[in-house]
């Protein structure tokens, strides 16, 4: 497998928004100059995908949902020729449908933009023969938000939005408590994971913020868990896409690459040395159930090897 199947991301910004009124967003069809690029090969996607299944997010509140069967791409490609990107979008069990988004400034234009994503995900779950049964659209508001109006009602178009208010998390008491957990080289829990995710969007405005998200990584960084950790990374990364200082994310970024090739590459020797501990061992006639103990090997992968020999 080549170390190139792991990356491609770069970081983000936000949009302009005017408080009081109703301001014109500047083209967001395509993805911000700073955006994470989203790409089968991208590691961000490899790492959440793998790991989003099976999980609940009733820990941000979003409590009467089923739990997340897949996530789906959060790029939409349309007949223009435009892209419209994303944040997180999920099939949950029972075929329901999770946008979910997070914002610093709500705009009343987010709502196009959200019935946008949910009619491209929805259309493409069909044509993969998954009819989508129920639509929720979930918007964490970064701590800069204390409230902000949860529906738009034109008559034929309604759309109508979950929202979690990150704002009325206690930010020091989150930090304390998993940086107790991981001091303690505690298994973290789903719930300890997910609260890791969202912890530096608690924070109002953006120098709190990146502060907070630069904590939150160097503690995330020691978890002793690599499968954990490497989720937390590709989390934080995503939920704080629009705000994190585009150079740190780069640094972030290639710092997770480096560990995730080589753990690979680790991996790789490991196995190697496996079979030619496994070879050496059927050439001296050793009992199969012998094999198998010393390299960890199943019966189907020690008889490979043994063909192989005999070839």
């Amino acid at each position: 497998m080549s170390p190139a199947y792991f990356f491609d991301i770069l970081a983000a910004s936000k949009d302009d928004y005017q408080r009081g009124g109703i301001s014109i967003a500047e083209n967001k069809s395509k993805p911000p100059n700073n955006a994470i690029t989203h790409t089968n090969k991208d590691v961000i996607a490899k790492v959440l995908t793998e790991n989003y299944r099976d999980k609940s997010l009733a820990v941000y509140g979003l409590t009467d949902m089923p739990k997340i069967k897949r996530m789906l791409s959060p790029s939409y490609p349309a007949v223009t020729a435009t892209e419209f990107y994303g944040d997180n979008v999920f099939l949950l069990e029972g075929n329901w449908l999770l946008l979910l988004e997070y914002e610093s400034q709500p705009l009343w234009e987010d709502f196009l933009k959200y019935n946008k994503y949910v009619l491209f995900a929805v259309e493409r779950l069909l044509k993969e023969g998954i009819r989508v049964v129920k639509v929720v659209i979930a918007v964490l508001y970064t701590g800069d938000v204390q409230q902000t109006v949860n529906e738009l009602d034109l008559g034929g178009l309604h759309i109508q939005l979950e929202q979690v208010y990150l704002s009325k998390f206690d930010t020091d008491s989150l930090f304390s408590e998993l940086e107790a957990k991981v001091k303690a080289k505690e298994r973290l829990s789903d719930e300890d994971i997910m609260r890791f995710i969202i912890l530096p969007l608690t924070q109002p405005d953006k120098k709190r913020k990146q502060s907070l998200i630069e904590n939150t990584v160097a503690l995330a960084k020691q978890v002793e868990d690599n499968t954990q950790q490497a989720f937390i990374l590709a989390g934080i990364l995503t939920a704080t896409n629009k705000f994190i200082d585009p150079s740190y994310a780069k640094s972030v970024k290639e710092w997770l690459k480096m560990t995730q090739v080589a753990r690979l590459l680790i991996d790789e020797a490991l196995e190697e040395r496996h079979i030619e501990i496994a070879k050496t061992m059927l050439i001296r006639k050793s009992l199969l159930d012998d094999i198998m103990a010393v390299t960890g090997f199943s019966e189907s992968k020690v008889r490979e090897i043994q063909v192989e020999l005999e070839q």
